[in-house]
């Protein structure tokens, strides 16, 4: 038997009686209504095996009391969905899909069986509630875009449809497609951007192993632009995804890889260069080079979420080091006799550093004892680890510990650099001086933080035979005293700073104040003396 249809123009009234009728017509066929407004009290029931075709808006009232749409079979809308309840609001466990032919919104706290995009001119969501799938979310046509309002894929939901750019879900505002993991396994957040043209870039998060509480999320949004190109230079994309693991009820103890699809049109500068990076929050990360046939970044071994893009590469250290200067043996530290002098501004953009970093702070921690110059290089071996693999610079602040920190006080961030399978990472310390030296080993990654701490063997610096450093006390090692010029090596010319110095007081940048106590004096010219010769073991 045909179906049948029916016409309902205006406001649905009264708990049993439209409940009851509703029941009765909508068993029978499809039900066709131009607007209709469910009013508070009233339930409408779509039953099992039955289709609702709703040709313009649909209301839930929910003024005074709930209104309900308990949809056990489907409900095509045409027009937009608006539901005025207050509080998480179950449409029926049947699917509700959105077939209209101008642009759609859907308001209020909806909870959707399965929810279908079926509109080539997109379907947005609105207002101040947000939305929750329980079965399946069907990207068919036309895109779903979140705006400032979140949509939560509950344990039980999956993705379904055909996503694309033409068919998916857009992330970049505030609003997050969520995802609620009940256990280990896989999903794909169909995620893309239409800021100038739409493109799909979706990511996958596999989850290996985890602790995963009842009302867990990830939620997922992303950017068409550059995450950061004051940091990250040369070769980036014009693409990050933040990852959000929710704080309340966090997945905990978990090992999870991730992948993220970016395009072509993403890439500035040279793809065989880009590196899955996780920029923010700190430690910064560099994961696996870029698979430049399937335009995808891989993060294996994820134990926590933020923000990935694709870039040279990135990562954050933990370094120390002694200078002889200031060591004192009594403390077992550095004294910060020179701290009140100190520039709040790195001093090495003069000769010979011609280092034109703007690292700077509004106030000198007390603890600091001088500024020092770090850099990077990347190569197979310590020996091979000259200028030429040099990666990246910082200035950073040597305190009375030993320990190396950023401007802000934490570990230290370097951008541009990657250490590729087969290769360690050698940091080098310079200060304005003292002779430079560099590590002998790899500054192995824990936790997603490189470590080096120069200050305890002989054979922390090269070249490993403790010629690269300076005894000065059991078990403590420091930079050589006594490069005044900053050429690596303690000759007669530092002799001659120290002469030109002499009896001089204050912040010397290229100055002879050897134990950095503020004042050139004899002491000064006895670290020279008994240095002299010495030069820097760094690789040229």
């Amino acid at each position: 038997m045909a179906p049948k249809f029916f016409t309902l123009n205006g406001i649905m009234r009264g708990k049993t009686g439209w409940a009851l009728l509703l029941g009765m017509l909508l068993s029978a066929g499809s039900l066709s209504a131009q607007n209709l407004t469910v009013k508070s009290g009233t339930v409408l029931t779509v039953q099992p095996g039955t289709t609702l075709y709703q040709g313009g808006d649909l209301v839930l009232d929910g003024e005074t009391d709930a209104s309900t749409l308990n949809n056990q079979g489907t409900l095509i809308i045409k027009g937009n969905l608006t539901n005025n309840n207050t509080s998480d609001n179950s449409l029926g466990n049947g699917t509700v899909s959105f077939q209209g032919t101008t642009p759609q919104t859907i308001s209020g706290p909806n909870v959707f069986g399965t929810l279908e995009i079926n509109n080539a001119e997109g379907v947005s969501l609105t207002g101040s509630y947000d939305n929750k799938v329980a079965t399946g979310l069907t990207l068919t046509s036309g895109r779903l875009t979140l705006g400032s309002n979140n949509l939560l894929i509950l344990s039980g939901g999956v993705i379904s449809g055909t996503p694309s750019n033409s068919a998916m879900v857009v992330a970049t505002g505030t609003g997050e497609l969520r995802k609620q993991f009940a256990s280990t396994g896989s999903f794909t957040f169909p995620v893309g951007d239409a800021t100038n043209s739409a493109e799909y870039s979706p990511l996958t998060l596999t989850f290996n192993s985890g602790t995963f509480p009842a009302d867990n999320y990830i939620g997922v949004t992303l950017k068409n632009e550059p995450y950061n190109t004051s940091l990250y230079t040369g070769s980036y994309l014009n693409r990050y995804w933040v990852l959000n693991n929710y704080a309340t009820a966090p997945i905990t103890g978990f090992s999870c890889d991730a992948s993220f699809t970016y395009t072509t049109a993403d890439i500035t500068g040279t793809e065989s260069e880009l590196y899955c990076t996780k920029v923010a929050p700190d430690p910064v990360v560099t994961y696996d080079a870029a698979n430049t046939t399937s335009n995808l970044l891989i993060a294996s071994g994820l134990s926590s979420f933020s923000t990935f893009t694709g870039t040279k590469g990135g990562l954050t250290a933990t370094l120390y080091a002694w200078l002889e200067g200031p060591y004192n043996t009594t403390n077992n530290n550095m004294n910060t006799t020179l701290n009140s002098l100190l520039p709040l501004t790195q001093p090495y953009n003069v000769a010979p550093w011609n280092y034109p970093g703007t690292e700077s702070v509004t106030t000198m921690p007390a603890d600091v004892v001088d500024w020092v110059l770090v850099s990077l290089r990347v190569a197979t071996d310590a020996a091979s680890a000259t200028s030429s693999t040099q990666k990246s610079v910082v200035a950073a602040l040597l305190k009375s510990d030993g320990s190396i920190v950023s401007t802000t006080g934490g570990n230290l961030v370097f951008y541009n650099v990657a250490v590729p399978a087969g290769s360690s990472l050698f940091p080098v310390i310079k200060h304005r001086n003292h002779l430079g030296i560099m590590a002998n080993g790899n500054a192995a990654k824990t936790n997603g933080i490189h470590t080096y701490d120069f200050r305890n063997a002989a054979n922390k610096a090269y070249p490993g035979d403790g010629t690269g450093f300076k005894l000065m006390e059991t078990g403590a090692y420091g930079l050589f005293s006594g490069d005044a010029t900053g050429d690596g090596t303690i000759q007669t010319g530092d002799k001659g700073r120290w002469v030109s110095n002499f009896n001089q007081t204050g912040y010397l940048v290229g100055g002879a104040d050897f134990n950095l106590d503020g004042d050139v004096q004899t002491g000064d010219k006895g670290k020279w003396v008994t240095n002299f010769n010495k030069d820097t073991t760094i690789p040229n």
